[in-house]
């Protein structure tokens, strides 16, 4: 059951994203207004906006978090349905030394884009 309600869910979202996102608004980010320095957070809606639409480069451009927060479950989905097929796949790495490098590499990154204009969101 739960195989077959994801696909249907996101084809479901997939038909309806251009009225899903026009009834969410950009709000001002409150840390950036009060700080003039970019959160973690910041770009996450512009970047789900264009993960919804296809635009893959600029959802990872506007917050590269996003797309990695979308893909780390599809791979999940993918080992559950190959495990309820028979056969076992593991895609997500389980090192607790490469989740550990991944947010290190993620925490250099958001403070790195303070810094550097080309690591903003467009």
């Amino acid at each position: 059951m739960i195989a077959a309600a994801v696909p249907l869910a996101l084809i479901v979202l997939f038909l309806l994203r251009d009225h899903i996102m026009s009834v969410g608004h950009y709000f001002p980010c409150m840390f950036y207004k009060l700080t003039g320095l970019l959160c973690p957070g910041c770009g996450n809606t512009r970047a789900v906006n264009h993960l919804v639409h296809g635009r893959l480069w600029l959802a990872f451009r506007s917050n590269p978090d996003v797309p990695f927060l979308v893909a780390v479950p599809l791979g999940f989905y993918i080992e559950l349905i190959s495990d309820i097929c028979g056969k076992k796949v593991k895609i997500v790495p389980r090192s607790m030394w490469l989740w550990g490098a991944i947010i290190a590499v993620y925490a250099v990154f958001f403070v790195l884009r303070n810094f550097f204009p080309v690591l903003a969101p467009p």
